[in-house]
């Protein structure tokens, strides 16, 4: 139940200090997705907290869109369905995974080149 509260807590903290223009181009189903299994560990441009520092040292999710040639979309899906460290808890189904990383690739800054 602590979890619960806390997972709760966070969320309604998060809403709270969203940047408007990327929420207002986040699905919703995507946002609570990011707030409730992404923002502890991840910088995520549009859910900053004020003051809140990522619990590990993983890579902004912005790092991770503007690097297409190491963060191809297929990678992204096959890295989110294996459970790995320290993501070992979260458990996404193939609509989230297909939902993220639609949000990573909106993301994207530079041109896909090929």
């Amino acid at each position: 139940m602590r979890k619960s509260l806390l997972t709760t807590l966070l969320t309604a903290a998060i809403v709270g200090t969203l940047c408007q223009p990327a929420l207002a181009q986040t699905p919703p189903s995507a946002r609570s997705i990011i707030a409730e299994h992404c923002i502890e560990c991840h910088r995520v441009p549009g859910f900053a907290l004020e003051g809140h520092t990522p619990a590990v040292n993983a890579p902004d999710f912005q790092a991770i869109a503007d690097d297409r040639k190491t963060y191809t979309s297929e990678r992204l899906v096959a890295f989110l369905r294996k459970p790995h460290f320290p993501m070992r808890r979260v458990t996404l189904s193939e609509g989230d995974i297909l939902r993220l990383v639609a949000f990573i690739e909106g993301l994207r800054r530079t041109p896909d080149v090929q």
